[in-house]
């Protein structure tokens, strides 16, 4: 089942998108104001550490600054799908969600927030725990180096099956490094020395299979892109490779690319094509197989598990896709 608000969503049909996404803006409005009403500090929204029993973990990072606002309510509004299409199809049964928020550690009060593995109706209410304080640094990068340094140093998943997908949602590049400083307060691990960034994603890399759907930082009308834009791509090209960043700019088709990241894990991309085309409008499914570069996809060669089990494949050691700029 694909993401839609625009065809009857079958068994999800009593499910109210609009009302949901509605429900999430309202909570995510308050929360700053009732994070700093309660005290709330920064270190309270970031665990000592995070440890999930699931074999099929996954973790997706959202930018919750201000030029993202609708983003995290779009994924809020869509977890029935969400939920339901990992569980039946991708991951299995046995998954698990965990979700952070990414800001600016260099003027934001939240800079980093991670809630622990969920799964089902504990989805929303990990959600909803997230204060979205709508603000950032304004200089086109935020701190999402943090976010991976805490995946990469304080998230045990032991038994995990194979490499676990860790999926970023953003608009803007990381720094160049991380203090010490800053690694101890927001991210809560001690470095010896500054750490470039290139470092941690290479560490992040050997635990998780990493992805980024990035939102466009500047809109454009006749599908050119602004020299910004190409200096925000040129840096997360450069961490993760070309093939591991799926530019969107429609937040309601953010799940829909989501399920085809995971499908290409999962070689199970045919299904995944046969589903969205059922139920999605042409230019829709065309959004979303723009981003995911669909007819580039060569199917991994996972190992064979037992009839009706997904599995989460290595990372490939081929070489990235020709950039698209």
């Amino acid at each position: 089942m694909s993401e839609s608000s625009d065809y009857e969503p079958g068994i999800w049909g009593g499910h109210d998108f609009g009302k949901a996404r509605k429900a999430f803006d309202i909570s995510a409005g308050r929360s700053y104001s009732a994070a700093k009403a309660s005290k709330k500090s920064h270190r309270d929204l970031v665990p000592d550490e995070i440890t999930t029993q699931s074999r099929t973990p996954l973790v997706i990072l959202c930018d919750v600054t201000g030029s993202m606002g609708k983003w995290p309510a779009t994924i809020f509004s869509k977890l029935p799908y969400l939920d339901h299409e990992l569980k039946t199809e991708y991951l299995g049964e046995d998954m698990e969600i965990c979700f952070g928020a990414i800001g600016d550690a260099n003027g934001d009060d939240y800079p980093l927030q991670m809630r622990q593995f969920v799964k089902g109706i504990e989805m929303k209410k990990a959600l909803e725990e997230l204060v979205i304080e709508g603000r950032g640094g304004g200089q086109l990068s935020e701190t999402y180096e943090l976010g991976a340094l805490y995946c990469a140093r304080k998230i045990s998943m032991p038994r995990a099956i194979m490499k676990p997908v860790l999926i970023m949602i953003g608009d803007e590049k990381p720094y160049s490094y991380i203090s010490p400083d800053q690694a101890e307060e927001f991210a809560k691990v001690k470095l010896e020395r500054q750490l470039p960034a290139e470092v941690v994603f290479k560490e992040l890399q050997k635990k998780f299979s990493v992805y980024l759907i990035r939102k466009p930082y500047e809109e454009n009308l006749r599908n050119s892109i602004s020299s910004l834009d190409k200096e925000i791509y040129g840096a997360w090209k450069d961490l993760l490779g070309a093939s591991r960043i799926k530019d969107l700019s429609d937040p309601q088709r953010v799940v829909d690319v989501i399920f085809g990241i995971l499908a290409i894990e999962t070689q199970k991309v045919d299904y995944f094509k046969k589903e969205i085309e059922e139920r999605q409008k042409p230019d829709q499914v065309e959004a979303v197989y723009r981003s995911l570069e669909i007819n580039k996809i060569v199917p991994p060669n996972p190992p064979m598990l037992p009839s009706g089990q997904s599995v989460i494949r290595k990372k490939s050691d081929g070489k990235d896709a020709k950039p698209l700029i």
